[in-house]
């Protein structure tokens, strides 16, 4: 696997072990829209795995090529039905933390 993508983002809900959440539902309108370097090239359709810290993972499929280099947000990367993708969550986690969000290309 190549890291895709490393950055932090502000948890916008308070989560349980046990809840089951997506990307959107995670993160607020301005978290969702920040920007972060892309660290490899990767195609449309691609396999990609996100890790949220502790919090969970999910495969997501990459909604367009990308370029080593540019910058993306979660709203750029993937289509709105990738992004609404439910995941468990593994740790109880208070809103406004600061979660570390890690992508691979699988």
């Amino acid at each position: 696997m190549e890291l895709l993508l490393d950055g932090k983002l502000k948890l916008n809900i308070s989560v349980n072990k046990g809840d089951t959440e997506s990307l959107l539902s995670l993160f607020g309108v301005s978290e969702r829209f920040k920007r972060m370097d892309v660290l490899t090239d990767a195609d449309e359709g691609a396999d990609i795995k996100v890790s949220l810290d502790e919090l969970g993972e999910a495969e997501l499929k990459l909604g367009a090529d990308i370029e080593k280099g540019q910058q993306k947000c979660i709203m750029t990367l993937f289509w709105y039905d990738q992004r609404v993708i439910p995941f468990d969550i593994k740790k109880n986690v208070e809103s406004g933390e600061i979660i570390t969000l890690k992508m691979w290309k699988i």
